[in-house]
């Protein structure tokens, strides 16, 4: 009788510690597809994001110049990751801005196979620059296939004022034209718009009111930042260093999801999610931070 009880002990305590694991593990968004493992920002880094049971994929776009909605972290080729058609790396003093080129041109450039030198790790191979409609229905075709949980999507517009017409589309146009992409892919209710950019979230607030922002930001206040908006951020993403008692008590108050910005740093990590941030974005899972 005892051992019977013992036992059933046993499991309740071993039941209870999983549960309790599960809900302290903090919500792991794969900044650019954890391109310390894969290319970033291309499909092959997303499937292999969520393969290692990230909750978020997190991305940025800009458009072609025949206004495709393409996955890049910048507005430009990105030389210390892109070969040309030919194999050769791209000079690093050449701008080449992706507004001012076709899909078909951009589509050419390898952006997988030349190592990352900060990303170590990371396998390569030749991988294009993907349509957001590509990389949104390869997704979800996969994690289809796998029996995996659905995604959300951690979309960046990137945009920022001066470069309107040069190296994006003015914003009212960039957001109807990305949005028309989401709601195709059927996804707009697993999306965060997020953005340094004020102009894009408010547009995205007035339009898609059912759709998710975040406001990111490396510097300033944290009422200097709320007052970038005239709406409070369904979600806020300051840098470690941003992050102290008095950010994640404001953002309990007012139900504003807090999310740690990029970091590859486990001291910092461990520091946020002491003082109870529950959302981490990173290159890496977390088991592959360094000690």
């Amino acid at each position: 009788m005892f051992k019977k009880q013992f036992l059933c002990l046993l499991i309740s305590f071993s039941f209870g510690y999983q549960a309790s694991y599960a809900q302290s593990k903090p919500e792991w968004h794969a900044h650019r597809g954890f391109r310390g493992l894969m290319p970033e920002s291309t499909i092959a880094a997303m499937k292999n994001a969520v393969d290692l049971k990230a909750d978020v994929l997190e991305f940025d776009i800009t458009f072609t110049k025949d206004k495709k909605a393409v996955i890049s972290h910048d507005p430009f080729l990105d030389y210390l990751i892109t070969l040309d058609k030919n194999g050769k790396e791209i000079e690093p003093q050449k701008k080449m801005a992706i507004y001012q080129m076709s899909y078909k041109d951009v589509k050419s450039y390898d952006v997988g196979s030349r190592q990352h030198k900060d990303f170590p790790q990371q396998k390569n191979f030749k991988a294009h620059i993907p349509l957001l409609a590509e990389l949104l229905d390869s997704i979800e075709a996969y994690v289809n296939l796998k029996n995996y949980p659905k995604p959300t999507y951690n979309i960046e517009t990137k945009t920022s004022k001066g470069r309107d017409g040069i190296y994006q589309p003015a914003p009212e146009e960039f957001v109807k034209r990305m949005m028309k992409v989401i709601y195709k892919a059927g996804v707009q209710d697993r999306v965060i718009i997020q953005s340094f950019d004020p102009r894009t979230l408010e547009i995205v607030r007035r339009d898609y009111p059912k759709v998710a922002v975040m406001l990111i930001t490396v510097k300033g206040s944290l009422a200097d930042n709320m007052k970038k908006l005239t709406f409070l951020p369904d979600y806020y993403a300051p840098s470690p260093n941003l992050i102290n008692k008095e950010v994640v008590d404001f953002c309990k108050q007012k139900g504003i999801k807090l999310l740690c910005g990029n970091t590859n740093n486990k001291q910092d990590i461990e520091k946020v999610l002491t003082l109870g941030v529950t959302r981490v974005c990173s290159d890496y899972p977390y088991q592959y931070l360094a000690q």
